[in-house]
């Protein structure tokens, strides 16, 4: 029971701080949307990293950077860029970059840019559009993600509470591991899903704007969907558990 009461703290624990640490980092990632680098800036006001303002992580390795950068009063970058490992390039021939400069990003073909100490990415100019919409689906993912995890929380906390009251076998607790295994087999699909869209929005922004070809690298959590396989076995072993005991309260 010790370790019983022990978890369920550490429930308590963990479903306040998500809370909390839900409430700030959404509060940072509302604060650092893209729409307040539609217009031009006078300088380099905020400029964080060299010429990189805005920084923004997608999933298949893909990363949007908004360069705004001058140089004796000429704007040589206000742009995003789309960076991606060169092994992501589809069907495109590869320049080799000559002696790094101080001026960048280095134009190396259509659409195609360096940075410097990049070695193993290059840089593609994606229209505001195209970083709009990815956003918007991985904010949706997001959410998404952090309710799942929320509830699967509290429905071990109830769970836990049950165990601690010495209540095991009962359908209640059979009903929280299921839904429990729902949530983690959703969250798997969401995940490839969610992954999937970005890369087709992405993909579509670039249709017409830029002759480069991106391949997928699309990943599915097998984990997930491993682990929600096991809770179902859990879930049912509770429930066979269940009915063993009334029938042995029947028999007595």
């Amino acid at each position: 029971m010790k370790i019983t009461k022990l978890l369920l703290w550490v429930s308590y624990i963990s479903f306040v701080v998500s809370i909390v640490a839900f409430g700030i980092f959404g509060i940072i990632f509302l604060k650092n949307d893209f729409n307040t680098q539609q217009v031009e800036k006078p300088n380099l006001e905020g400029v964080i990293d060299k010429a990189s303002t805005v920084k923004f992580e997608l999933p298949m390795n893909l990363n949007v950077e908004y360069y705004f950068r001058v140089k004796n009063g000429a704007v040589l970058a206000d742009s995003y860029f789309l960076k991606i490992q060169k092994k992501f390039l589809a069907n495109t021939v590869l320049p080799q970059a000559e002696e790094k400069e101080n001026d960048y990003p280095k134009k190396l073909s259509t659409n195609l840019y360096s940075m410097p100490e990049s070695d193993r990415y290059y840089y593609i100019i994606i229209p505001f559009s195209g970083v709009k919409a990815a956003l918007t689906i991985w904010k949706v993912y997001s959410i998404l993600a952090f309710s799942f995890f929320l509830i699967s929380i509290y429905l071990s906390i109830k769970f836990l509470q049950n165990c601690n009251k010495g209540q095991f076998f009962i359908p209640a607790n059979s009903t929280y591991i299921r839904v429990i295994s729902y949530l983690v087999f959703s969250y798997s699909l969401i995940s490839y899903g969610s992954q999937w869209l970005v890369f087709k929005s992405v993909k579509h922004s670039l249709e017409g704007f830029s002759p480069i070809d991106i391949e997928a690298a699309i990943e599915f959590n097998w984990n997930y969907l491993i682990g929600s396989l096991f809770l179902i076995l859990i879930a049912q072993a509770f429930t066979e558990g269940i009915k063993l005991k009334e029938e042995q309260e029947l028999t007595i």
